[in-house]
């Protein structure tokens, strides 16, 4: 019986180190874009949930939230406004993220485009291009303390027209130019704001990326605490009735 249990709590004591290690350094979480319907309003798909097409089903659970103007496009989308219409887009997805002028139902989208990750990040990377990369449509990305815009402004990336460069193989193409963008050591953020309603429409984004900020090594010790308590009673043997 005594090695029984004493094997159960050093099993224990090794997993609970593993979890408490594994809680100790930051994870990246890529949006991972390609499976849903072109011109679908991403929704809650990136938190477990659904987008605007029930046919493509409920998306990984990554914590991230849009605002509801937050779509996917597939390059080839004949959109007026030109969303969809691009090439070369550097993570080689078959999707980008896009902010449509409009909500659901056509009501004009008054709040903003926005993405939320509540559990909180401390560094980002995405890729982005301008509509004909033309200065007129130079925006910002602002890097908040709070969900949708709120709180404290911890950083700003500037969104400016990269210029001439690849050429759009598709005539009526209009994103054919990329540029890198990230920020780093700003704190713990909740979320990112992509322009003005008005002028957020005037960009697509590639290849977005958030650094996750980790618990902090007290919960994660804790956690690995009860787990290796509970691994350790599993482990032992209960005593014989007569």
């Amino acid at each position: 019986m005594a090695t029984t249990t004493l094997t159960g709590r050093l099993v224990a004591l090794a997993a609970g180190t593993t979890l408490a290690a594994a809680g100790a350094h930051a994870g990246t979480v890529s949006l991972t874009l390609g499976s849903e319907h072109t011109g679908a309003y991403i929704e809650n798909y990136f938190n477990g949930g659904a987008d605007s097409v029930p046919s493509d089903g409920n998306g990984p659970s990554d914590g991230i939230t849009f605002s509801s103007n937050a779509t996917v496009q597939k390059a080839g989308d004949s959109g007026s406004t030109g969303d969809g219409k691009f090439e070369n887009n550097p993570s080689g997805q078959s999707e980008i993220l896009y902010f449509a002028a409009d909500t659901v139902g056509g009501i004009l989208n008054t709040g903003g485009s926005y993405l939320n990750f509540a559990a909180g990040f401390s560094g980002l990377s995405f890729n982005y291009a301008l509509s004909a990369n033309s200065s007129q449509f130079n925006g910002t990305a602002d890097i908040w303390s709070g969900l949708s815009g709120t709180g404290t402004l911890l950083g700003t990336i500037a969104l400016n027209a990269t210029g001439a460069g690849n050429t759009c193989a598709v005539h009526t193409d209009a994103y054919c130019n990329w540029t890198a963008a990230s920020a780093a050591n700003f704190g713990t953020a909740e979320s990112i704001t992509f322009g003005a309603p008005s002028t957020s429409d005037y960009a697509e984004f590639d290849g977005v990326a958030l650094s996750a900020v980790p618990l902090p090594a007290s919960v994660w010790m804790f956690l690995s605490g009860a787990f290796g308590l509970g691994f350790a009673r599993f482990g032992r043997k209960s005593p014989r009735t007569a």
